[in-house]
């Protein structure tokens, strides 16, 4: 009887006798949203810096790749900016890389906030199979046609033949 007694208790559902009023406080969730959503923001601002500054700077090195003399001191100018403009072209781009690396982690946990994460997720894989499919699919196609040019190479040279006979004058 005892044994019975309490996995009676212990399987029996209990309702929540607990009347307490339960105060949700949204604003908290709120401020941290606005705050991820102005960090996005900043980061994207300081990606367009980031990459007019890597445009201009590739730019530069593609004019200095190039001189419009072959004057011996603007030789030696573009030696010793050269290995310059790379070291930016270089720290521009990890930059860049940091930054898309920061936003797309704030934009996670923005989207875990809001609670659209797995769906978020879930559209992502979608799109990487449809984009993955698409790829199949024209490789094959090209593939099948360049096969299919292939073996109707014969029938074509004949064709060719046939009309260079039948255009031959005599």
């Amino acid at each position: 009887m005892l044994r019975a007694n309490f996995f009676l208790k212990f399987f029996k559902n209990k309702k929540n006798s607990s009347h307490k009023i339960v105060q949700y406080n949204s604003n908290k969730n709120f401020a941290i949203q606005d705050q991820i959503n102005i960090e996005i923001i900043d980061i994207n601002q300081k990606i367009s810096e980031n990459s007019k500054s890597l445009v201009e700077a590739q730019i530069v090195k593609l004019r200095s790749t190039f001189p419009r003399s072959n004057n011996f001191i603007k030789q030696l100018g573009k030696n010793v900016y050269k290995k310059k403009l790379e070291d930016s072209i270089h720290w521009h781009q990890t930059q860049l890389k940091e930054l898309y690396l920061r936003r797309r982690e704030l934009e996670i946990n923005l989207e875990k906030l809001k609670g659209t994460f797995w769906l978020n997720q879930i559209k992502r894989f979608i799109r990487i199979i449809l984009i993955g499919v698409l790829i199949f699919l024209s490789l094959l196609i090209f593939l099948s046609s360049f096969m299919i040019v292939i073996y109707l190479l014969p029938f074509l040279i004949l064709i060719f033949l046939g009309y260079l006979i039948s255009t031959k004058r005599y």
